[in-house]
Parts: C-alpha cells; structure tokens; sequence
C-alpha cells in the first residue's frame, strides 16, 4: 500500500464504505455515515486533547523485539499544550499512533532512548506520516544522545527518493518539501546531572542518564507541564540514577523483563543443543530491569502511577497479568499497571489519573 493511503485509513475506509452504499441506494443513512466521517477528517483527531490542558499519554507500542502480535516496538505519546511528541519510534507504532487517531499533523519532536532497531525503526514512517497529515513546512526535531545525528542523516538518505516523489506529486504548496526534513539534537546527560533538552510553551523535557551497557549512552526523559510530571525509562537495567531524577512523578512507563521466566528459557534451549540461542536469550538478562526492580524504584521515586512497557518476554493474555504482576511484594503505595498497546492516561493539572483504552 502506498504510505499515503495509510493517514487515517479507518476513517477513509468508512468513507469509501459510505460513497459505495450511496452508489447503491442513495438514502439518510448512508448520507449521514458520509457525512460524519467528513466531519471527523474536518475536525481533527483528538482535537479536545489538543485543546484543553491536561498531559495525555498514550502507549503506541509495548513490546520489543521478540514477536508479540499484540504488541508494536516501543512507543509513547505525549499530547499536551497543543502538540505531540513521541518517545521512541519502534516498529508498528506509527500504525497504531494512525489507529488510535493521534494527532499527527501536530508532531512537534520525536526523542529516541538509545538507537537499538526496536527503537528507532519507523522514525522514517513518523515524519513521513505526520508531513502527510499536516503539511508540515518545516523539519522534525530529533532528540537522542551522543550519535543521533547519523542516525537521522541514515533516514533521511532512505527517504530522499520517497519525499521529491510526493512533493512533485502533490506540489510545493501541500506537500512543502521542509517538512520532509528532520533536525538533529543531540542531548548529553551525565550521572547525576540531567540536562533540559526541550523548554516551551510550559513543556519541559528533561534528559537523565540511565544504564544498558553496553549502549552507551542511553537516556530516559522526563516530561514536565501544568504541575505534573511523567518519566520513560527507555531501556535500562535498574537505575538509582533514574530513581533519582523520577522523584515525584506522577506517572512512570518503565521498561520491565521477567528475568526468572527468560533465565529458564535460555537453559530449556541449552537443553535442547541451541547454545546460540540460549546465549542471546541469557545476555539480555543484565540490561533490563525485572518487575519487581522497577517497582522498588518506584516506591523509592514516590511515584504514584508505574505502567510496564517493553514488556519482555512476550506472554499471550491473562498469563501476562500473572507472570507480571503476581510477585511484586509490597505495592500498597503505586499503582501498577501491566501496559497495553493503547492505553491512554489523562492528567489534569489539579491532579488525578483518569485512564482508558483507546479504540
């Protein structure tokens, strides 16, 4: 499918429905199924969160690199202060920032953790997408630590054919080719002192350095707005220096491995003579943190709200909730939640978290 065709395709769908069923039989229902779904594209998406004055977050990919179906590679979204902006860009994200109808016309920054491909993989598909639904006539601010600006230059290279194409296409004045672009920042926390990476509108990001070795370096970011606060661990083994910097947050999405379950995984494939695989499945054990690891630090934090993501290793349905959340002790005071693709967190500045899954 042609990548344009993707922007908002539940709606275009619906519409194509509607135009056909007219052809059909012309009459009040299929007029008015038309109608609103002309409204909708009218409209906006999310245009009330754009609106009012609360952070809204969304998680547009919980999973990792192994296969979950239910699952795109890491992604959250903030809306907030009229704009979005999204923290890692794995694979599959952008199809579901397009499902759950996220403003995309109103991407303001994309800031990448660290570079591994589950991070990074549809950078080129989010700003292609959000120029296709804004118009959008200048570049895409990229954030990411010490590298970053390969990383964008690489993109841009692959993309270079696919943005004279559409702008020949549709022309300068509704596919400007600036917004094709994408600008470089590069962010470099160190231990113990986080650096402001982004200060406008009322919305502060700040960058915190945090422990994947042997990625070096690996940032969280820390988002700032109205009063309230919400943390991205990226990937990262338990960190005191994230615990220290999450202090007082609202909300916390933090990467989680069950390292119990996926140590006897590795030792079922020695068991079975798949040393390599045994070997892949073990090293990833010391640069994760567990459940029960990420918990802790949220108590420590004094976090009110900690949301699993990058949910590893990969477990269909109710097993999920019992593999990670049945054995984290003492977590009268945070609320845990085991994240999904789509969940979406409301914070209004004069407090409280209202949550819902978006359809």
């Amino acid at each position: 499918m042609h990548s344009s065709e993707k922007v908002n395709w539940g709606i275009w769908r619906s519409l194509l429905i509607g135009l056909v069923l007219q052809a059909i039989a012309c009459g009040p229902i299929q007029n008015a199924m038309m109608q609103r779904n002309i409204d909708q594209l009218a409209e906006g998406n999310r245009a009330g969160w754009l609106a009012d004055d609360a952070m809204h977050v969304v998680l547009c990919g919980t999973g990792a690199p192994l296969l979950d179906t239910n699952r795109a590679g890491p992604c959250t979204a903030v809306v907030v202060g009229g704009k979005m902006y999204l923290i890692d860009v794995g694979p599959g994200s952008t199809e579901r920032s397009l499902e759950y109808r996220l403003p995309l016309a109103q991407l303001a920054g994309v800031f990448l953790t660290h570079f591994h491909s589950d991070h990074i993989g549809e950078l080129g598909e989010a700003m292609t997408q959000s120029w296709l639904a804004g118009g959008r006539s200048v570049p895409l601010d990229v954030y990411g630590p010490s590298g970053v600006a390969d990383v964008v230059d690489g993109f841009l290279r692959a993309y270079a054919f696919d943005q004279v194409y559409r702008t020949a296409h549709h022309s300068q004045l509704y596919m400007p080719k600036e917004g094709a672009d994408m600008k470089a920042h590069t962010v470099s926390p160190s231990l113990g002192e986080d650096v402001v990476v982004f200060e406008q509108d009322g919305l502060k990001v700040i960058a915190i350095l945090v422990d994947h070795t042997p990625v070096d370096p690996a940032v969280a970011y820390r988002f700032e707005y109205g009063g309230r606060a919400v943390v991205i661990s990226g990937d990262t083994d338990y960190s005191a220096n994230l615990g220290r910097a999450a202090e007082g947050a609202d909300l916390l999405v933090h990467e989680v491995l069950e390292k119990k379950l996926l140590g006897s995984m590795s030792r079922a494939l020695a068991d079975h003579d798949l040393p390599r695989r045994s070997r892949l499945a073990s090293d990833v054990l010391d640069y994760h943190t567990s459940p029960q690891d990420a918990v802790r630090l949220a108590r420590e934090a004094g976090v009110s709200t900690l949301v699993f993501s990058h949910v590893v290793p990969p477990v269909p349905g109710f097993m999920a909730r019992r593999v990670f959340l049945s054995d984290l002790g003492d977590v009268a005071d945070v609320d845990v939640v085991l994240g999904e693709d789509g969940m979406h967190f409301r914070l209004d500045p004069n407090g409280g978290i209202e949550r819902d899954d978006l359809d």
